[in-house]
């Protein structure tokens, strides 16, 4: 009996521990570039803890005559490696004319390259434009 609770218990912690990994991993650097490129949509340059380059490429980015404030986006991990991974951002903004027919569209894409120093430290090494804003018609 003694044993089997042992065991279990042994199991219970290994599942925490994958689960907690798993949040770690995924979470914590996206967050950090989201509030990285909300500050960047709001002119807060001076504020970003990164390279000078990359803030650099972000107001270059944020600075097209496409960019509006409503512009959305959202980010997706490559996972090609675990402890450098690279986060692609889609920014779009759609625009609908008095009929409720799109008018115009605006997109543009980043990669954001990530840098693992330590389980809970996580830096932007590179910031890359894919895309320019631009309007599609």
């Amino acid at each position: 009996m003694k044993n089997r609770l042992l065991f279990l218990s042994l199991v219970c912690i290994l599942i925490l521990l994958v689960a907690v990994n798993d949040y770690y991993s995924d979470h914590l650097p996206k967050a950090m570039v989201n509030r990285i490129i909300q500050d960047s949509m709001n002119g807060k340059y001076s504020d970003l803890n990164i390279q000078s380059q990359d803030q650099e490429t972000l107001q270059r980015f944020f600075s097209s005559e496409w960019a509006t404030d409503d512009l959305g986006y959202s980010g997706d991990f490559t996972h090609a490696n675990p402890d450098l991974p690279e986060l692609l951002y889609k920014f779009q903004h759609i625009e609908y004319d008095d009929d409720n027919n799109i008018r115009h569209v605006i997109s543009g894409h980043l990669a954001v390259l990530m840098n693992r120093e330590s389980y809970f430290k996580w830096e932007i090494k590179q910031v890359r434009i894919l895309n320019e804003l631009h309007l599609n018609h």
